[in-house]
């Protein structure tokens, strides 16, 4: 009786789909009866859904058409796209009524397949598309290939890969940060690592700072020690990238440009961190280079029992005839200065206001409450300040934190954000801004999904807006620019580097792994209450026969240190090499920013590029003797077969019959394989190549 009653109200559903939410994805059964519901995922042989009026159902998968069953498969991986859609739908009638009202049709013409598969694997996974990925996608005859393709996209490999680079350029991801030992792969790959799992936004930012500890014990720490020693200038990289606002000004005067951000304003802010320790540091009186008071008390190495590191020193003199004072001994210092750089919130200490302050509401020496720039206040009652901090910056009546993010985030999918820089911009410039009603519903939106980055982008993905050809001019500084469609851009470099190591390489570069830093990390994840000063000299050991760049790339399975894999770094994504690539580099040549200055990444033109790409020794290896592209392209028959196959490998289109003509030309006058190298050479070195359309 049971399964009698089940089919009839499958049956029903199938027959009666007004009773689902407008939303809602459309099924259709084998027998072409239709309904709308919400996929939740696959039991079994059996899909369930949500009904519109909140009843849960379940159907078995044998009922659908192929095309509904490979599509439930996938929502099985990303989870439903109605709620994506629809919000994609309200972006565009949003963006076309301002384009409307602002002279414009409608939106850029649609972008064809051909440009639409290569932008979303460039603007995706951050590499062009192999020719067995363009070619099954051209030929695929699904009405929702676009959606299937993003879908499987942001679950690529080469979505974290392509996002962490935008990230590392954002927060100044650097590997190589101080000398003497010290290093910071942890915190880079803590990155890698939370993008690889779709870790939600604000979740990240609440981890990196709330951080206690060292490299080793939590790498998130990594976001507060990055700048340790300048610790007002990492407060103002905190304040653009978390709140669009560029406060360095204020540091020394009141805001040249901001009548309502004041000096004062600058040192009230920066106080939520004033009594956050990030170092050693024995004073009885103000540290002038930081302006951080120690009340008159010696402060202690940071989540250590009182005494513990002279205590080891005294271990390290007596036992191990250890000489502090001879230079041999550096590299043990330097472990333990490794130990030390550490994260912890230290009573004792507090920000005082400079001896050159010169702002209202203060004079120089006195000591700053922490206040926040922005309306609500934070809340301190029974918390820490980076506590108070961290629930102020992600509460949802904070006015910047999931709008700044949600800006960014659709500057990377339309080569523009809504406002620029995206670093520093006024509540007058969001009121202002070309599309307000726009970039209100994807901030509301960026809160709506949680901050989960993947979901936020699929939404921007699936608009008619991104899959609109680029506007090829330039948008001008003095009039705004209403998002008709993306803007043409040229690749970021690591963009141009991944594809190139694609066409050198083939697909293994989505999943070769470089450094990790977890040899560093392991060395470093020391409990100080309960090692043995036996066990601590034991790890310094293995730290300096390893030391300098050969730790760096060294990699600890599963945190064994004693018998590293040290990994020579050839072949890989950028985002998979050392942060940020040695000057000089093909990444560094492109414009890879030297993650000095938050958001330095440039698309400028140079000579260098140029020779790079006609001559340097990644385009030989691809065009010259023993080409991949050749090898890859004798499986094909006849000539034309192989132009057109050199042209989807390179640009990801069909040639015209003219282009057709030239690669017959260059095969005659030079033979097949050399032709066909000639012609990749040709392509690869054409403006097409290294531009986004």
């Amino acid at each position: 009786m049971k399964k009698q009653l089940f089919y009839i109200i499958t049956t029903l559903c199938f027959c009666y789909s007004a009773t689902i939410p407008l939303q809602a994805r459309t099924w259709t059964s084998t027998d072409g009866k239709q309904m709308q519901a919400i996929f939740l995922g696959i039991e079994g042989e059996n899909f369930k859904f949500r009904m519109r009026d909140g009843q849960e159902i379940v159907v078995p998968s044998s009922r659908f058409k192929k095309a509904d069953r490979e599509a439930a498969e996938r929502l099985e991986r990303i989870g439903d796209d109605s709620f994506t859609l629809a919000s994609a739908k309200k972006i565009d009638n949003l963006l076309a009524t301002t384009l409307v009202k602002n002279g414009y049709k409608s939106f850029n013409k649609p972008l064809p397949d051909d440009l639409f598969v290569r932008r979303v694997y460039l603007d995706i996974i951050g590499r062009i598309p192999t020719r067995e990925e363009f070619m099954e996608f051209a030929l695929n005859p699904r009405q929702d290939k676009r959606q299937a393709l993003i879908d499987d996209l942001l679950l690529h490999p080469g979505y974290a890969s392509h996002l962490f680079n935008y990230f590392a350029d954002m927060y100044r991801l650097h590997d190589d940060t101080y000398d003497r030992g010290i290093r910071m792969e942890p915190y880079t790959q803590w990155w890698r690592e939370q993008l690889q799992a779709n870790t939600p936004y604000h979740k990240m930012v609440s981890d990196m700072l709330l951080a206690n500890g060292n490299l080793g014990h939590n790498p998130a720490s990594g976001f507060i020690l990055r700048d340790t020693g300048m610790e007002f200038d990492a407060f103002a990289n905190f304040g653009q990238v978390m709140l669009g606002m560029d406060v360095s000004c204020a540091q020394c005067h009141d805001h040249p440009f901001n009548d309502d951000l004041q000096q004062m304003d600058f040192y009230r802010m920066a106080a939520f961190f004033g009594n956050t320790q990030r170092t050693i540091a024995y004073s009885t009186k103000t540290d002038e280079s930081m302006m951080l008071n120690y009340k008159g008390l010696p402060t202690q190495m940071p989540n250590a029992p009182p005494g513990w590191k002279n205590q080891f020193l005294t271990f390290a003199e007596t036992q191990k005839n250890i000489n502090l004072k001879d230079q041999r001994s550096n590299w043990f210092k330097y472990y333990l200065e490794a130990l030390a750089w550490n994260v912890a919130d230290n009573e004792n200490m507090t920000t005082k206001l400079p001896a050159d302050f010169l702002g209202k509401g203060g004079k120089p020496g006195e000591e700053v409450e922490p206040r926040t720039l922005i309306k609500p206040a934070a809340k301190m009652g029974g918390k820490t300040r980076r506590e108070a901090l961290r629930d102020w910056m992600i509460a949802p009546d904070n006015p910047r934190f999931a709008l700044v993010i949600a800006n960014r985030m659709w500057g990377r999918a339309f080569g523009k954000a809504m406002i620029e820089p995206v670093n520093d911009f006024s509540d007058d410039e969001i009121r202002n801004s070309a599309q307000p009603q726009t970039l209100a519903f994807i901030t509301s939106e960026m809160r709506r999904v949680n901050y989960d980055l993947r979901e936020f982008m699929r939404i921007l993905y699936n608009t008619r807006a991104y899959q609109s050809m680029a506007t090829e001019e330039e948008p001008s500084f003095t009039r705004k620019y209403y998002f008709p469609g993306p803007v043409l851009r040229r690749m970021r470099a690591e963009q141009a580097w991944d594809s190139l190591m694609l066409l050198s390489n083939g697909r293994e570069i989505d999943t070769k792994e470089g450094r990790d830093g977890s040899f560093y990390k392991a060395l470093l994840n020391v409990d100080f209450n309960t090692i043995t000063n036996e066990e601590l000299w034991q790890r310094y050991e293995i730290w300096n026969n390893y030391r300098g760049r050969r730790m760096a790339a060294a990699v600890a399975p599963e945190g064994d240190i004693n018998s590293p894999d040290v990994r020579n770094e050839s072949d890989l994504r950028a985002s998979a090499l050392a942060q940020p690539a040695e000057p000089a580099s093909l990444l560094d040549t492109f414009g890879q920013s030297d993650r000095i200055i938050t958001d330095q990444h440039n698309f400028d033109g140079s000579v260098p590029q140029v020779l790079a790409l006609m001559n340097g020794s990644i385009t030989n290896n691809m065009t010259g003797n023993y080409s991949k592209i050749v090898e890859d392209l004798k499986v094909l028959d006849g000539p034309d077969d192989k132009i057109r196959g050199t042209f989807f490998t390179i640009l990801s289109r069909y040639p015209v019959d003219d282009e057709i003509a030239i690669g017959r030309e260059m095969m005659n006058a030079y033979g097949e394989e050399e032709g066909i190298s000639d012609l990749a050479w040709a392509l690869m070195n054409s403006p097409e190549f290294l531009f986004i359309q």
